[in-house]
C-alpha cells in the first residue's frame, strides 16, 4: 500500500499548533506544598506574602509584595520589588532579570520554578501540601479497608544533601505516575506519591524507576514504599513506615521496602515509650502493675494511636513473661482466608500456597503473650477457633487434626465498640467474655493534656536520633499549638508531626511553622477542666442495673467532666458543649442519659 507524504507546509502547521499549545507556568515551591500559575502573555503575576498580590505564599521569609512575573516572548522578566529577602537567580541577587524555562528563581525560601507546559500537563494534579496527603491517604485507607483492596505510598529523596530541591524530583516522579494517582511535599526534598489500588510490585516498579532515573546524569535518588495492609492499616503508621523506608536506603541499596506480615514478635527486651505524667494515664498503669502480675486475659479500649500496644507490652515486661516473646498481631491485616493460618499455623500442601509446614501465631509465643490488636476486624470462623483455643489451651493448624499445647497469655485490644458488635451479632459474646477478664480503657491524648509536651519531647529525643538531627526543644509558639490541637491520631499522630517537624525545621527549636497545617489552624486551648475533683454534687439516676464496674466507673468520671464544665460555663449548655468539644444536642442526650440533676451547677431556670 503506497502512502502520500505529508507536505513540508502541514509538518510545519502541526509543528506551530504543538508550540502555540504550549504556555509557561510558574511552579512556586513552598514548605505547605506547592502552586502552579500560568501566565498569560505580557500579563504579569505578583508574589507575595499578602494582599495586594495575586499568588500569597505564607511564608515568613516572603515580603508582602517580593516579584513580579511577566511573559516576554520566551522569556520571563523577573522584578524584585524591594523585599527584604531578596529575589535570587543563578545564585546572584537581582533587582531586574530575565529567566527562561527551565531556570529557578528563589524568593527568600521559596523556590519558583518556571516550565513550559502543554495543556494536557496543566490539567494534571500538582504537588499537595502533606496535610492534603494526609486527608487523601485516611479517605483511601476507608475505601480500601471497604473494598478489601491494596494501596501504596511511595516516597522520593536525593541520595546526598546536595542532591536537590524538590523541585527537581517532582517533574520526575509526576511523569512517572497515572493519572489517578497523588503527589504531595513531605519536605524540602522528600515527595510523596499514593497509589491507589496498587500491588507490591507497581509500587517496587515505581520505586525502581525512580532510583534508575539519576542514573542520565541527574541527581542520584533513593525510594521507598509502604503497602496496605500488610505495612499498616491507618494512615500514620503508613507515613511512619514509608519515611523509615525512604530513610533507610542508600545508593547501595537505593531501594526499600516497609517491613509486612500481620504478626512480629519481640523478644524481652525493655520498651522506652512509657511516658505516666497525668493521674489518668497513672490509673492505667496501677491496673497494669496489678493485672501484669496475673495469667489472666486482658481487653484494651481506646481510640486508634493512643498507645495500646505501649500498654500491652507493659502488661508482658512486668509481669513472670517478660523473658518470653510477645506476639504481636494486627487481626485487620490478614487476609480473612489466611487468619486461621496466620494465628494457628497450617501443613504443608493445607491449601493453594503452603509450600511449607508453618507455626502460627500462638506457637511463637509460647511461653510467652499474644497482643491480638484490632480483634473486632476477625472473621466469625476465627472468632470461634480462638474461643476454642482460649477454653482448650491448645491449637490445631490448619490442614491437620493434632491438637498442639500452647501456653500463651491473651491481651486483645480495639477501637471499637466492642459491646455495640456483640448486640448487633458482628462480635461473639462468649468470645468477649473470656478476653474481658480484665478492662482497661486508655484515654485519649485530648483528654490527658499533661501528657503532651512530655510525649513530645519524647518523640523528639528519638528523631533527633533516627535523622541525625541536634533540634533543641520547641519554642513558645509551637509548645502552644502542640497543647490546643486535640490530636485525633493521639500519640500515634503527634509522633509523626514531631519527625517531620524535625526533618523540615530550618532552626535549633521548632517553630509554630514546622507543626502540620491543622495544628497551627488549632483554636486556642480551652480552660482545663480539673479531672481530679470528686464528683460533688453529681447524681447518677440512670445507671443500668448490674452495670460492671468499669462502665459504672466511666459512666461516673463522664459525668464529672459534664458538671464541672457546665460549672465552670455558669451553667450555660451552649459553652459548656464547646469547652467539651461536642455539640450542643450531644450535651443535652448526655444529660438526659446519665440522668445528672441540677444541683447548683446552674443557675435558677435554667433548663
Amino acid at each position: 500500500m503506497e502512502t502520500t507524504p505529508l507536505s513540508s507546509s502541514f509538518i510545519d502547521a502541526i509543528q506551530r499548533v504543538r508550540q502555540d499549545d504550549r504556555r509557561v507556568a510558574l511552579l512556586v515551591y513552598h514548605r505547605d506544598g506547592a502552586e502552579r500559575v500560568v501566565l498569560r502573555p505580557s500579563a504579569s503575576v505578583v508574589i507575595g506574602r499578602a494582599p495586594p498580590s495575586q499568588v500569597q505564599i505564607r511564608d515568613v521569609s516572603l515580603s508582602r509584595e517580593h516579584a513580579r512575573f511577566t511573559v516576554s516572548g520566551d522569556s520571563v522578566l523577573i522584578e524584585d520589588l524591594r523585599s527584604t529577602n531578596g529575589t535570587w537567580l543563578g545564585g546572584a541577587r537581582v533587582a531586574r532579570g530575565e529567566a527562561k524555562p527551565g531556570d529557578e528563581v528563589i524568593l527568600g525560601k521559596v523556590v519558583v520554578a518556571i516550565r513550559s507546559i502543554t495543556a494536557a500537563e496543566g490539567d494534571l494534579p500538582g504537588l499537595m501540601s502533606h496535610e492534603q496527603l494526609r486527608v487523601a491517604l485516611e479517605e483511601e485507607v476507608r475505601r480500601a479497608r471497604f473494598f478489601g483492596r491494596s494501596f501504596a505510598i511511595v516516597m522520593a529523596r536525593p541520595a546526598r544533601q546536595q542532591g536537590g530541591h524538590v523541585s527537581h524530583l517532582f517533574p520526575r516522579m509526576r511523569g512517572l505516575l497515572r493519572p489517578v494517582d497523588r503527589i504531595a511535599l513531605y519536605s524540602s526534598d522528600v515527595v510523596a506519591a499514593l497509589l491507589p489500588e496498587a500491588g507490591a510490585d507497581a509500587a517496587l516498579d515505581l520505586a525502581r524507576a525512580l532510583a534508575a532515573s539519576g542514573a542520565d546524569g541527574a541527581p542520584a535518588v533513593l525510594a521507598g514504599f509502604a503497602m496496605f495492609p500488610d505495612a499498616g492499616t491507618v494512615a500514620e503508621d503508613l507515613l511512619c513506615r514509608c519515611w523509615n523506608a525512604v530513610r533507610s536506603a542508600t545508593e547501595d541499596q537505593p531501594v526499600r521496602s516497609a517491613p509486612g506480615g500481620a504478626w512480629k514478635s519481640h523478644a524481652g527486651a525493655p520498651h522506652a515509650d512509657l511516658v505516666v505524667v497525668s493521674p489518668a494515664m497513672r490509673r492505667v498503669f496501677e491496673i497494669v502493675t496489678r493485672v501484669a502480675r496475673s495469667s489472666i486475659p486482658v481487653l484494651l479500649l481506646g481510640e486508634t494511636g493512643t498507645g495500646k500496644e505501649v500498654v500491652a507490652r507493659a502488661v508482658h515486661d512486668r509481669g513472670p513473661r517478660s523473658g518470653k516473646p510477645m506476639v504481636c498481631v494486627n487481626c485487620g491485616a490478614i487476609p480473612q482466608q489466611l487468619v486461621e493460618s496466620a494465628l494457628f499455623g497450617h501443613e504443608r500442601g493445607a491449601f493453594t500456597g503452603a509450600w511449607q509446614q508453618q507455626r502460627g501465631v500462638f506457637e511463637a509465643a509460647d511461653g510467652g503473650t499474644v497482643f491480638l490488636d484490632e480483634i473486632g476486624e476477625l472473621p466469625a470462623a476465627a472468632q470461634a477457633a480462638l474461643l476454642r483455643v482460649l477454653e482448650t489451651r491448645q491449637v490445631t493448624r490448619v490442614g491437620s487434626n493434632k491438637p498442639i499445647d500452647v501456653d500463651a497469655r491473651v491481651i486483645a485490644a480495639t477501637h471499637r465498640d466492642i459491646e455495640a458488635m456483640c448486640a448487633s451479632g458482628a462480635f461473639r459474646c462468649d468470645l468477649l467474655y473470656r478476653l474481658n477478664a480484665m478492662t482497661v480503657t486508655i484515654p485519649p491524648l485530648r483528654a490527658r493534656p499533661e501528657d503532651i509536651e512530655p510525649l513530645a519531647r519524647r518523640f523528639l529525643e528519638q528523631a533527633n536520633q533516627a535523622n541525625g538531627r541536634s533540634i533543641r526543644g520547641f519554642d513558645a509558639g509551637s509548645l502552644a499549638r502542640l497543647r490546643a490541637y486535640a490530636w485525633p491520631g493521639n500519640a500515634r499522630e503527634l509522633r509523626n508531626a514531631i519527625e517531620r517537624a524535625v526533618v523540615i525545621a530550618e532552626g535549633e527549636w521548632i517553630a509554630e511553622e514546622d507543626l502540620p497545617e491543622r495544628a497551627r489552624a488549632a483554636p486556642p486551648a480551652a480552660p482545663a477542666v480539673d479531672r481530679d475533683l470528686p464528683c460533688d454534687g453529681v447524681e447518677l439516676t440512670s445507671a443500668p442495673a448490674g452495670a460492671d464496674f468499669l462502665k459504672a466507673r466511666l459512666q461516673r468520671c463522664e459525668a464529672e467532666l459534664i458538671v464541672q464544665a457546665l460549672r465552670k460555663a455558669g451553667g450555660n449548655q451552649t459553652e459548656a458543649a464547646r469547652a467539651l468539644g461536642m455539640p450542643l444536642r450531644t450535651l443535652v442526650y448526655k444529660l438526659k442519659a446519665l440522668g445528672i440533676k441540677r444541683l447548683g451547677y446552674a443557675p435558677p431556670g435554667d433548663p
